[in-house]
């Protein structure tokens, strides 16, 4: 008997077509491969079965829809060279000198001349950051003058050899690294906030055990201060991502993540009342920093990689529940949402809540 194409409801096209824009506003440079794996993901999850596409399922899908297929665009590779300086308005000056305050403080980096950056295929864009994979290698880079920071070398370089070294977490090897990018091995497969909608019940509860474990091992390396793996201060990701430390202890951490640079003097009980209820007595251990399902990566419903180090160091014991709820709850709040709290052995709500709150006020 000859298995018949399968054809798209039309629930499942529109299903489609919210997932392909998700992964565009994201960041991601949606191609058609990658659109056939997610429709053969879809029927296959529908039926239960391995289904047959026919061949021109995405062209007849983009042509149904040309206002995504124009969406389908890959950006032009950036040049090393620098160009002319953008004129900026005294406001626009104001919030790039803030900003930059904000990360380095009064020791910001040196002007530095980035190498020739990689050819190949753009595969994620997302303002001044790209990751290009060429042959078995992924270049990540950031085009912006101050690069992945202060040192010679970004701390997620320092980090990958760390956890590679310390556990057994899976996390690319490191090949190359310098101020501006780093280079490791490629590993196929696709992220989870791609893969989720499709993986079966069975499969996302592996997955859950096995960041259960991962999150286990990281929290089981203790640190006696606070910062990244690198020497650098520790980061508090946000809209105005600003670092501050290394920090001694929780107390002076504390102190400087409740100050908003901006922070009004009249508002100094008011931070103070923030402040006593962020206890002192929490371990310190080693931290991702910011587990998302966009920085995970799975193949036949298993994680084969936890990527995106850049914020690893020591935090307080509390930091990561705090961060991956951030990254996983807005997934999906029903079948990945509710579960994060179970990935760690004890629940931190209260800081989950403050840090929440001191993040929308800084």
């Amino acid at each position: 008997m000859t298995m018949q194409p399968e054809q798209l409801s039309p629930e499942q096209e529109s299903h489609i077509i919210d997932w392909v824009s998700k992964e565009i506003s994201s960041g991601t440079i949606v191609r058609k491969d990658l659109i056939s794996w997610y429709t053969h993901s879809v029927l296959r999850r529908a039926n239960g079965l391995e289904a047959t596409l026919r061949p021109d399922i995405v062209d007849d899908f983009l042509d149904r829809n040309p206002d995504l297929a124009k969406r389908l665009k890959v950006p032009p590779s950036p040049s090393h060279i620098k160009s002319a300086p953008v004129r900026l308005n005294r406001l626009q000056q104001k919030m790039q000198e803030d900003r930059r305050e904000a990360l380095f403080g009064n020791s910001p980096p040196p002007p530095r001349q980035p190498a020739p950056y990689p050819e190949g295929d753009i595969i994620y864009r997302c303002h001044k950051r790209y990751v290009v994979r060429h042959d078995n290698k992924v270049t990540k880079y950031i085009t912006h003058p101050d690069g992945m920071g202060a040192t010679d070398h970004p701390n997620e370089a320092t980090a990958l050899r760390f956890v590679k070294a310390n556990t057994t977490i899976p996390v690319p090897e490191v090949l190359d690294s310098d101020w501006d990018r780093i280079t490791f091995e490629y590993i196929e497969g696709q992220t989870l906030q791609q893969a989720w909608p499709v993986l079966t019940p069975d499969q996302r509860s592996e997955i859950l055990d096995q960041l259960r474990d991962y999150i286990a091992q990281l929290r089981a390396l203790k640190g006696t201060k606070l910062g990244r793996l690198n020497g650098q201060g520790v980061v508090v990701p946000s809209i105005m991502m600003r670092s501050g430390g290394p920090f001694d202890d929780l107390a002076a951490f504390h102190e400087w993540l409740v100050r908003p640079p901006k922070r009004s003097k009249s508002q100094s009980i008011y931070w103070g009342q923030i402040t006593t209820q962020l206890k002192a007595e929490f371990s310190i251990v080693f931290t991702h920093g910011d587990i998302a399902a966009r920085n995970i990566i799975v193949s036949d419903g298993k994680i084969v990689a936890l990527l995106d180090w850049e914020f690893a160091g020591w935090y307080p014991e509390y930091w990561d529940y705090v961060f991956t709820l951030n990254g996983l709850d807005n997934q999906d709040w029903e079948t990945l949402g509710l579960s994060v709290p179970s990935l760690f052995s004890q629940r931190y709500d209260l800081e989950y809540i403050l840090i929440r709150f001191i993040l929308s006020l800084s």
